[in-house]
């Protein structure tokens, strides 16, 4: 099968850099699927989401907090953001219970609470989730 080579910066370093089948990101205008032969593209990358990386290995699956996306049909698809979490590496239980406290906190409202920053780390717990279950085959 065709593939194409895929890199994952972040500030910290590379995360992903590797030949790939597919990756499929999450973009402020849905999901995108990007194979061979794309054509160059530059794109936001959505807040929080989960990202898929299919290659010859099998799936891998992050938690991926905003950023862009540039793909060059000829030399590949470079993705660039400050915060990406491996599947494999989140804490299940800590995403869970950082969730129900945002959601209280979104619900209740008590005073001096951040709404705005509790939808932000709901949102990021909420991708977390979802990538982990992915991740183990949950959903």
């Amino acid at each position: 099968m065709a593939t194409f080579r895929l890199k994952v910066l972040t500030m910290h370093g590379p995360v992903y850099d590797d030949e790939a089948l597919s990756v499929l990101l999450p973009t402020e205008k849905g999901p995108l699927l990007l194979e061979p032969g794309y054509t160059n593209y530059i794109g936001a990358i959505a807040p929080a989401g989960v990202m898929r990386i299919q290659s010859a290995h099998g799936n891998k699956f992050y938690a991926i907090f905003g950023g862009v996306v540039d793909v060059k049909r000829t030399l590949g698809v470079t993705v660039y953001t400050e915060e990406i979490n491996y599947a494999e590496e989140i804490d299940l239980a800590r995403a869970v219970a950082a969730r129900d406290r945002n959601l209280d906190r979104i619900e209740t409202r008590p005073e001096g609470i951040d709404l705005i920053r509790a939808k932000v780390k709901l949102a990021k717990a909420l991708a977390r989730i979802d990538a982990k279950k992915l991740s183990e085959g949950n959903m």
